[in-house]
Protein backbone atom coordinates (compact mmCIF):
# COMPACT_ATOMS: atom_id res chain seq x y z
CA UNK A 1 0.00 0.00 0.00
CA UNK A 2 1.49 3.35 -0.99
CA UNK A 3 1.08 6.62 0.90
CA UNK A 4 -1.81 7.71 -1.28
CA UNK A 5 -3.89 4.60 -0.71
CA UNK A 6 -6.45 4.26 2.07
CA UNK A 7 -8.42 1.18 3.09
CA UNK A 8 -11.08 1.08 5.79
CA UNK A 9 -13.57 -1.59 6.78
CA UNK A 10 -16.34 -0.48 9.14
CA UNK A 11 -18.84 -2.77 10.78
CA UNK A 12 -22.34 -1.92 11.97
CA UNK A 13 -21.70 -0.37 15.39
CA UNK A 14 -25.06 0.80 16.66
CA UNK A 15 -25.05 -0.27 20.32
CA UNK A 16 -28.83 -0.23 20.84
CA UNK A 17 -29.41 -2.59 17.88
CA UNK A 18 -26.77 -5.01 19.16
CA UNK A 19 -28.16 -4.82 22.70
CA UNK A 20 -31.74 -5.46 21.58
CA UNK A 21 -30.98 -8.44 19.35
CA UNK A 22 -28.63 -10.06 21.89
CA UNK A 23 -31.28 -9.60 24.62
CA UNK A 24 -33.89 -11.26 22.38
CA UNK A 25 -31.52 -14.17 21.72
CA UNK A 26 -30.95 -14.65 25.45
CA UNK A 27 -34.70 -14.53 26.12
CA UNK A 28 -35.51 -17.05 23.37
CA UNK A 29 -32.71 -19.41 24.48
CA UNK A 30 -34.01 -19.24 28.06
CA UNK A 31 -37.55 -19.97 26.84
CA UNK A 32 -36.33 -22.95 24.77
CA UNK A 33 -34.37 -24.39 27.71
CA UNK A 34 -37.31 -23.96 30.08
CA UNK A 35 -40.07 -25.21 27.79
CA UNK A 36 -38.46 -27.61 25.31
CA UNK A 37 -35.72 -29.15 27.46
CA UNK A 38 -37.15 -28.90 31.00
CA UNK A 39 -40.79 -29.28 29.96
CA UNK A 40 -41.98 -26.22 31.93
CA UNK A 41 -44.28 -23.93 29.87
CA UNK A 42 -42.77 -20.48 29.27
CA UNK A 43 -45.34 -17.84 30.25
CA UNK A 44 -49.07 -18.04 30.85
CA UNK A 45 -49.84 -18.55 27.14
CA UNK A 46 -46.78 -20.42 25.89
CA UNK A 47 -45.88 -20.61 22.23
CA UNK A 48 -45.42 -24.00 20.65
CA UNK A 49 -41.99 -25.59 20.88
CA UNK A 50 -41.58 -25.22 17.13
CA UNK A 51 -42.61 -21.56 17.38
CA UNK A 52 -39.95 -20.87 20.02
CA UNK A 53 -37.28 -22.61 17.97
CA UNK A 54 -38.28 -20.65 14.85
CA UNK A 55 -38.17 -17.38 16.81
CA UNK A 56 -34.67 -18.20 18.04
CA UNK A 57 -33.55 -19.16 14.54
CA UNK A 58 -34.92 -15.88 13.16
CA UNK A 59 -33.25 -13.91 15.94
CA UNK A 60 -29.89 -15.64 15.33
CA UNK A 61 -30.22 -15.00 11.60
CA UNK A 62 -30.79 -11.30 12.25
CA UNK A 63 -27.78 -11.23 14.60
CA UNK A 64 -25.65 -12.78 11.85
CA UNK A 65 -27.03 -10.22 9.38
CA UNK A 66 -26.04 -7.32 11.68
CA UNK A 67 -22.61 -8.87 12.11
CA UNK A 68 -22.13 -9.17 8.32
CA UNK A 69 -22.82 -5.50 7.52
CA UNK A 70 -19.61 -3.86 6.32
CA UNK A 71 -18.66 -0.63 4.60
CA UNK A 72 -15.43 -1.13 2.67
CA UNK A 73 -13.81 2.08 1.45
CA UNK A 74 -10.65 2.32 -0.66
CA UNK A 75 -9.16 5.58 -1.84
CA UNK A 76 -6.24 5.57 -4.28
CA UNK A 77 -4.73 7.60 -7.10
CA UNK A 78 -7.40 6.13 -9.40
CA UNK A 79 -10.35 7.26 -7.28
CA UNK A 80 -12.70 6.15 -4.52
CA UNK A 81 -14.20 2.67 -4.30
CA UNK A 82 -16.81 1.61 -1.78
CA UNK A 83 -19.05 -1.36 -1.11
CA UNK A 84 -21.76 -1.56 1.52
CA UNK A 85 -22.04 -5.32 2.04
CA UNK A 86 -24.50 -7.11 1.86
CA UNK A 87 -26.64 -4.39 0.24
CA UNK A 88 -24.35 -3.86 -2.74
CA UNK A 89 -23.32 -6.89 -4.76
CA UNK A 90 -20.37 -5.06 -6.33
CA UNK A 91 -18.12 -2.17 -5.42
CA UNK A 92 -18.90 1.27 -6.76
CA UNK A 93 -15.92 3.14 -8.18
CA UNK A 94 -15.79 6.92 -8.51
CA UNK A 95 -12.95 8.35 -10.58
CA UNK A 96 -11.39 11.65 -9.57
CA UNK A 97 -12.46 13.02 -12.97
CA UNK A 98 -16.14 12.60 -11.97
CA UNK A 99 -15.75 14.98 -9.02
CA UNK A 100 -15.67 18.74 -8.77
CA UNK A 101 -14.70 18.63 -5.07
CA UNK A 102 -13.97 16.30 -2.18
CA UNK A 103 -13.42 17.29 1.44
CA UNK A 104 -13.94 16.13 5.01
CA UNK A 105 -16.86 17.45 7.02
CA UNK A 106 -18.72 16.81 10.26
CA UNK A 107 -22.32 15.64 9.98
CA UNK A 108 -25.23 14.37 12.04
CA UNK A 109 -26.56 11.15 10.55
CA UNK A 110 -30.04 11.40 12.06
CA UNK A 111 -30.55 15.12 11.49
CA UNK A 112 -29.21 15.25 7.93
CA UNK A 113 -30.00 11.76 6.62
CA UNK A 114 -32.49 10.11 8.98
CA UNK A 115 -30.22 7.32 10.23
CA UNK A 116 -27.51 4.88 9.21
CA UNK A 117 -26.88 2.74 6.17
CA UNK A 118 -27.42 3.86 2.60
CA UNK A 119 -29.43 7.03 3.13
CA UNK A 120 -30.99 9.65 0.91
CA UNK A 121 -31.02 13.08 2.49
CA UNK A 122 -32.30 16.30 1.04
CA UNK A 123 -31.25 18.02 -2.18
CA UNK A 124 -28.86 20.06 0.00
CA UNK A 125 -27.20 17.02 1.67
CA UNK A 126 -27.44 14.34 -1.03
CA UNK A 127 -26.85 10.66 -0.26
CA UNK A 128 -24.85 9.16 2.60
CA UNK A 129 -23.35 5.80 3.44
CA UNK A 130 -22.42 5.17 7.07
CA UNK A 131 -22.42 2.45 9.68
CA UNK A 132 -21.84 3.92 13.09
CA UNK A 133 -23.01 6.41 15.66
CA UNK A 134 -19.34 7.02 16.53
CA UNK A 135 -18.76 8.07 12.93
CA UNK A 136 -19.63 11.78 12.72
CA UNK A 137 -17.12 12.80 10.06
CA UNK A 138 -17.26 11.89 6.45
CA UNK A 139 -15.79 12.37 3.02
CA UNK A 140 -18.12 14.73 1.17
CA UNK A 141 -18.02 14.17 -2.57
CA UNK A 142 -19.42 16.76 -4.96
CA UNK A 143 -19.92 15.40 -8.45
CA UNK A 144 -19.63 17.49 -11.58
CA UNK A 145 -23.32 16.84 -12.27
CA UNK A 146 -24.23 18.47 -8.91
CA UNK A 147 -25.00 15.29 -6.97
CA UNK A 148 -23.61 14.77 -3.47
CA UNK A 149 -22.40 11.67 -1.62
CA UNK A 150 -21.06 11.49 1.91
CA UNK A 151 -19.06 8.41 2.98
CA UNK A 152 -18.67 8.07 6.74
CA UNK A 153 -15.28 7.29 8.24
CA UNK A 154 -13.63 6.74 11.59
CA UNK A 155 -10.26 7.86 10.17
CA UNK A 156 -10.82 11.38 8.79
CA UNK A 157 -7.23 12.63 9.13
CA UNK A 158 -5.87 9.90 6.86
CA UNK A 159 -8.46 10.64 4.19
CA UNK A 160 -7.79 14.37 4.45
CA UNK A 161 -4.10 13.76 3.64
CA UNK A 162 -5.01 11.72 0.55
CA UNK A 163 -7.50 14.35 -0.65
CA UNK A 164 -4.85 17.06 -0.24
CA UNK A 165 -2.46 14.91 -2.29
CA UNK A 166 -5.05 14.57 -5.07
CA UNK A 167 -5.53 18.34 -5.07
CA UNK A 168 -1.76 18.88 -5.32
CA UNK A 169 -1.63 16.43 -8.25
CA UNK A 170 -4.36 18.42 -10.01
CA UNK A 171 -6.92 15.61 -9.92
CA UNK A 172 -9.36 17.80 -8.01
CA UNK A 173 -9.77 21.37 -9.11
CA UNK A 174 -11.56 22.91 -6.17
CA UNK A 175 -10.25 21.38 -2.91
CA UNK A 176 -10.83 22.94 0.49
Amino acid sequence: MNKSEFNEVQGFQIWWAWTAIIALNILFMYAIIQQVILGIPFGTRPASNLGLILLEFTSLTFLYFLFSIRLNTTISDEGIRYRFYPFQSRSTTIGWSELSDAYMRRYNSFYEYGGYGIRIGSEKTGKAINTSASCNEGLQLEFKDGKLLLIGTTRPEEIKEIIERQISLGKLGWGR
